[in-house]
């Protein structure tokens, strides 16, 4: 017999939408515009030419043998340079290399949860947050915003009680692309609560457009020894099928999250670590083309969504999201309609109670594609109200 455990629990309802539209495609011949994908959906979105030629020398010199541990050194000392950077002073011992950010998610709830456990988290959210939290039976609750860019702190702190194990932030945000600008706020007010360890979000840290600037709650000194801060090559290098992200946590908790790794995947790719460390060290020209490409299409949907009477949604200031409120439509309802229409698009309500009534659109497609797939939105809106 199989163990119960995962009896109350589905496959990531982010992706469902993927998964019926590729039934469509594959079954039906069905031609669907992909805006449902966190990903980049156009070829124009390469890895580094770096990262691919690192990849072809590691299998040309036969650098596919196990590497058990937290990651290759050099990548290893590269990303806590990275972190430097981005006000933690970090050593090479405080980075564990992971296979794609959802797992170091995983590992770090697995550290601190259990049943009776709380962690606080945003609604919308990430939905594996929201699973290990209750494959843990852990007790969840929901931080509120008093807009989409400011976390309402006062809120936030009455959550908190002595079995509050876990704060889950996330900025730039999925799902809706926005920054989460009063981190001073935050961190004041959690400097106060030394009993609750902070993970930090920051898979889109390098997709932030200009003059917003992205903060990471691990630079104020006072939260820097239990703060886990959770990255990934996958956005920022359009890496995203290749699987590897990286946690950037103190000494006694990296150990942990090592010993978690190695008892499970052993450890990531020497292949992909190899082509990760080629892309840190690709030219700044790389992530100019790329978030010059992103701006570009975030401002060609803004000028077709903005137009539209009936929707409504806040220009991203990060990632490559947008999050659009429906006119008192069921979202759920909606994205079936859009996708039997060839528009697949992701319920906001994937992403938690408070998505309710919008959808996640992904601007990463060709533009030509980028515009279709509006247009059909806007359309489909306006003969629906």
């Amino acid at each position: 017999m199989l163990a119960d455990k995962l009896a109350d629990f589905g496959l990531p309802p982010q992706w469902s939408t993927m998964r019926e539209a590729a039934v469509l495609e594959q079954e039906k011949g069905k031609k669907i515009i992909h805006m449902e994908k966190g990903d980049y959906v156009s070829q124009e979105f390469k890895p580094p030419r770096e990262a691919l030629e690192a990849i072809g020398r590691a299998l040309a010199q036969g650098f596919v043998r196990y590497s058990p541990g937290p990651g290759l050194r050099p990548l290893r000392e590269a990303l806590a340079r990275e972190m430097t950077l981005r006000g933690r002073p970090t050593l090479p011992e405080e980075i564990v290399v992971t296979p794609g950010a959802k797992f170091a998610i995983a590992a770090t709830l697995l550290l601190f949860l259990g049943p009776g456990d709380e962690v606080i988290m945003p609604n919308p959210g990430y939905p594996p947050d929201e699973f290990w939290a209750r494959y843990l039976k852990a007790r969840i609750k929901y931080f509120s915003f008093s807009d989409p860019r400011h976390v309402d702190v006062e809120h936030l702190t009455r959550l908190i009680t002595p079995r509050t194990r876990l704060l889950v932030l996330n900025s730039p945000q999925r799902p809706n692309g926005q920054l989460i600008e009063n981190t001073e706020e935050i961190a004041a007010a959690m400097a106060r609560y030394p009993h609750v360890a902070i993970v930090s979000d920051e898979i889109f840290s390098k997709i932030v457009y200009p003059p917003h600037q992205h903060r990471s709650i691990s630079s104020f000194p006072e939260l820097r020894d239990r703060t886990l801060v959770i990255d990934t090559f996958s956005k920022t290098y359009a890496m995203t099928g290749l699987r590897i992200g990286w946690v950037a946590a103190p000494p006694r908790l990296a150990e942990k999250i090592d010993i978690l790794l190695q008892n499970s995947c052993t450890n990531v790719s020497t292949i992909i670590q190899e082509a990760a460390l080629a892309a840190l060290q690709a030219p700044a020209s790389y992530q100019r083309d790329l978030l010059e490409k992103l701006t570009r299409k975030r401002n060609l949907a803004w000028e077709i969504l903005s137009a539209s009477p009936y929707l409504k949604a806040d220009l991203p200031q990060g990632a490559f999201y947008y999050f659009v409120k429906l006119p008192g439509l069921d979202d759920k309802e909606a994205a079936r309609k859009l996708l039997a229409e060839g528009l697949a698009v992701v319920p906001g309500s994937a992403f938690g109670t408070a998505g309710s009534g919008f959808i996640r659109l992904t601007f990463t497609l060709e533009d030509d594609l980028l515009r279709e797939g509006l247009t059909l939105l806007t359309e489909f809106i306006g003969n629906s109200v």
